[in-house]
């Protein structure tokens, strides 16, 4: 059977045009350079990253896209990533520490060098280009296409994530002081939690640092998320050698989940003391918060465990009702707040209670305190204190939050 040359030639053509459909499809997503790619992970993503990134701005390199042509929240007459005029871009001014940017420099502190400022500048510009085919297409005929395809679209953003009802969580930290938030480890991240509760109390005077030279009860714990809103810890406290195991699981979270106008986490876990005799303590707990304004927020905590008088011959469980609350004076700055009475069970002196500072800092959060607890783990911290705020006795602690 004869093939005729029409027939060969819109074999060719379709074979073409299926090539070219092809390669501008490769072009509805944006697939950056190794170098560029390090860039933003190594440069950026430590603080712009997450549910929460700084400035509401996610620059992990899985997000990029969503930014091109976006126009800057700091400065909305100019775009992120201008791929008309990458001159005019705001990242690239932010990060060349030009005048007329908002805000501080970006990266704070030591500035990229001039080869990844040009390396960076350079990606920006390849995206206002065409992407040329890379080899002429034949006509049915055999001859060239009159004329070159027009150049596709360039990629389009990424679907947005869902607007937050504010920029800002209710808590920042896993804990307030000492009670669980509803702040869960994100998927595939790291904490690192190190905590210190000083034993003397600070008017143990200048001879004594205010209580920094004494014993102090240290817990340092490592979480990791196994989802965005499932995570599982393990730590060790000093005060009795006693390990802490635990999961949380945030259920709702206000403004995302329908008919919910608050959020709320279930905490769990078993407590094991190693001092002595074997002691086991089950925990469990449930954090509800709620989220006022982007600057103030409150925290309610029922919470129960057993065998918190483990030494006791008949050891009782504490059931308490942890109250906080956070409220930022500056950006990222602020002041924290803990009271957790014993409703039932054991109770040490007094119940509970803290006050002092909150301060995030990229992927850190530190607070620095005055408390009346020594405790640390969950059994520990439900009964109380021993010094009594009547007696104008507290002592000094910190907590340390660290994500990877």
């Amino acid at each position: 059977m004869r093939i005729s040359k029409a027939l060969i030639g819109a074999i060719v053509f379709a074979l073409g045009i299926g090539t070219v459909s092809a390669r501008l499809s490769a072009r509805a997503s944006l697939e950056l350079p190794d170098d560029v790619r390090a860039l933003f992970a190594r440069n950026c993503a430590g603080c712009h990253k997450g549910r929460y990134p700084s400035g509401n701005l996610n620059l992990e390199p899985a997000n990029i896209q969503a930014h091109l042509d976006a126009p800057s929240r700091q400065v909305p007459s100019l775009k992120i990533i201008d791929t008309a005029e990458p001159e005019a871009s705001y990242l690239l001014k932010k990060i060349r520490r030009e005048k007329g940017i908002a805000g501080k420099p970006m990266p704070p502190g030591k500035a990229l060098t001039e080869a990844q400022a040009r390396t960076l500048q350079a990606w920006i510009e390849s995206l206002g280009q065409p992407w040329p085919l890379e080899e002429p297409l034949g006509s049915p005929g055999g001859g060239p296409i009159a004329q070159e395809p027009a150049p596709a679209p360039r990629p389009a953003a990424t679907e947005a994530a869902p607007a937050r009802p504010f920029d800002k969580p209710a808590f920042w930290g896993t804990q307030l002081i000492n009670l669980p938030t509803t702040t869960t480890i994100e998927k595939r991240e790291f904490l690192l939690r190190i905590s210190h509760r000083f034993l003397q109390p600070v008017d143990a005077g200048f001879g004594n640092l205010f209580g920094l030279d004494g014993y102090a009860n240290v817990l340092v714990s490592f979480g990791y998320g196994i989802t965005n809103n499932l995570s599982i810890t393990a730590g060790r406290a000093r005060l009795d050698k006693e390990f802490e195991f635990g999961a949380d699981w945030l259920l709702a979270e206000q403004g995302f989940t329908a008919r919910f106008p608050f959020s709320v986490a279930l905490h769990g876990g078993v407590s094991l003391v190693t001092a002595g005799d074997d002691k086991v303590k089950l925990n469990a707990a449930l954090s509800l918060t709620r989220q006022f304004t982007r600057r103030f927020s409150v925290m309610v905590v029922p919470a129960f465990s057993t065998n918190t008088n483990h030494w006791a011959v008949d050891p009782d469980g504490t059931f308490a009702l942890g109250l906080g609350t956070r409220y930022m004076i500056f950006e990222d700055f602020s002041v924290i707040a803990e009271w957790t009475p014993v409703l039932a069970g054991y109770k040490d002196v007094e119940s509970g209670w803290g006050l002092g500072v909150e301060k995030k800092i990229g992927g850190h959060v530190f607070q620095f305190f005055v408390t009346n607890s020594l405790g640390l783990a969950v059994p520990q911290v439900l009964p109380g204190g021993d010094f009594r705020l009547g007696d104008f006795d507290f002592r000094i602690g910190f907590n340390l939050f660290r994500t990877f």
